[in-house]
């Protein structure tokens, strides 16, 4: 049937340190209390988007692994930087942008854009990437406060793995489960 959605949702992330998911979850509990309706994200689900490969056959998830350990390599110097209000008009989430010294995290993606449209013909988004860390979600009756949003944790870090993820929506949100980790 056109436009049928099958098979499971799935993404690779870079995975941050515990203490800088955790450090964004806080912010994410502060940041909510600034508006109406928005669902601060726990630490466990904060991870960095590198390819979203949508509704894929489960029976790909080893091909795609194979192709993370393939190109796996560190991703430099990150930092977490200013709020992001995602998309600008409208916004669903509350993000902290990813500042990057080097273009280590490009290279790093785009090898991995290669290998997975290699290995599985997947085709990235069209949109430029935009590395970041949600930390809110917005809810029924989101409505934007008119307070300041606190700023964000000034932290330096490095990513320590790439997670192939399995995400499963439900009313009370995504909840993501990994299938398979390549340490960085």
């Amino acid at each position: 049937m056109p436009g049928e959605k099958t098979g499971e949702r799935l993404f690779v992330a870079l995975d941050p340190p515990q203490e800088v998911k955790a450090a964004a979850a806080a912010w994410g509990r502060e940041a909510a209390r600034t508006g109406k309706g928005m669902r601060p994200l726990d630490a466990e689900k904060t991870h960095i988007t590198l390819a979203f490969l949508g509704y894929r056959d489960p029976a790909e998830a080893g091909v795609i692994a194979e192709a993370m350990a393939r190109m796996a390599a560190p991703a430099g110097e990150l930092g977490l930087g200013a709020p992001l209000w995602l998309p600008k008009r409208r916004p669903r989430s509350l993000a902290i942008a990813v500042n990057r010294e080097s273009g280590e995290l490009e290279e790093l993606r785009a090898a991995l854009v290669g290998e997975l449209t290699s290995a599985i013909g997947w085709e990235p988004e069209r949109r430029n990437f935009l590395p970041h860390l949600t930390a809110v979600r917005m809810g029924r009756g989101f409505e934007m406060g008119t307070g300041l949003l606190p700023p964000t944790p000034p932290l330096i870090f490095k990513g320590e793995s790439l997670t192939l993820y399995r995400s499963r929506l439900s009313q009370e949100g995504a909840s993501y489960e990994g299938l398979a980790t390549v340490e960085l």
